[in-house]
């Protein structure tokens, strides 16, 4: 809801009693949501009531990008959205950048995209401004996110067939003036096998640790005969690896059905299958080793990798 929406006295005067008292809380300055619906939403959800807000408060048509962008195509952030929304603009056209709004007068590219009935910059496009500008490890979990859609949409996100030639190609239409190497280092290093941010923030703790770097997403038989897929597979060292995020046990996609209890249960059957086949060895981590170089090179040294 925009306060300025609210044209009679009487109305206002009501409407900011409410917020007085807490029912409503201010997301941006004259843009307010229930506080019941906040207090329900996932950090997620609350930056893309942010973009929605910022879109009934412009006056003008917005090409929403970077991080905006990446949130509205539903890609992963291992770091917090940011507060403000950011969006395109022409060089010529100006436009400053204030509390709600980063605008980037990078121009206008040729091609958009729409998601949710926004104009958005392109998969392609919006990694690659992502690569350009931000952290290596947040970059490359949204690279490898955005490689791996192609063969996992998303429902209610418009499919998309992203390649790395895609990017490079995009890379070179970028009107950079800093940035260009970096987003190239992203590129080369990104991997659309990857299936979870944690599982590339892990990729990106290795390669920092200079630790020999795994196959993704291999399937190997059990000693049943079983197939199953590991998240990594280091054949040299007959060690396989799990990366086991905060939510896999609570995560319906990982659920399907069962109660964490059983999930958990299936868990070790299935690593105890593995295990059993040819003396393979298994290693599995949390969020706060796949963080970090250190701890991550630590781990791995202690469960056979050298």
């Amino acid at each position: 809801m925009l306060s300025r929406d609210l044209q009679v006295a009487g109305e206002r005067g009501e409407f900011f009693r409410r917020v007085r008292t807490g029912e409503f809380v201010a997301i941006y300055r004259g843009a307010y949501v229930r506080a019941s619906e906040w207090e329900a939403m996932g950090r997620d959800a609350r930056y893309l009531a942010r973009i929605r807000a910022a879109t009934a408060y412009a006056r003008e048509p917005l090409i929403f990008s970077h991080e905006s962008a990446a949130a509205l195509w539903r890609l992963p952030s291992v770091e917090p959205w940011p507060r403000r929304v950011h969006c395109l603009s022409q060089n010529s056209a100006g436009g400053r950048s204030n509390g709600m709004f980063v605008r980037h007068t990078v121009g206008v590219p040729d091609e958009v995209a729409t998601v949710d009935g926004l104009a958005v910059t392109t998969m392609s496009r919006t990694v690659v401004d992502l690569a350009a500008a931000s952290a290596f490890g947040q970059a490359v979990a949204m690279a490898d996110a955005a490689l791996r859609r192609t063969a996992h949409p998303i429902s209610g996100v418009p499919g998309t067939a992203l390649g790395k030639d895609d990017l490079y190609a995009e890379l070179e239409l970028l009107p950079l003036r800093h940035g260009t190497a970096r987003a190239r280092r992203v590129i080369d290093f990104a991997d659309g096998l990857a299936d979870r941010p944690g599982e590339s923030m892990s990729r990106v703790s290795m390669w920092i640790a200079q630790l020999p770097m795994p196959r993704l997403q291999v399937r190997l038989a059990g000693a049943s005969g079983r197939g199953y897929v590991v998240d990594f597979w280091w054949p040299e060292f007959n060690l396989m690896g799990e990366f086991d995020g905060r939510d896999k046990y609570s995560n319906p996609e990982f659920l399907r059905g069962r109660t964490p209890e059983q999930a958990l249960h299936d868990e070790k059957l299935r690593e105890d299958d593995l295990r059993a086949l040819d003396g393979r060895r298994m290693s599995r981590w949390s969020w706060q080793i796949a963080l970090s170089p250190a701890r991550m090179r630590a781990h791995l040294l202690a469960a056979g990798l050298h």
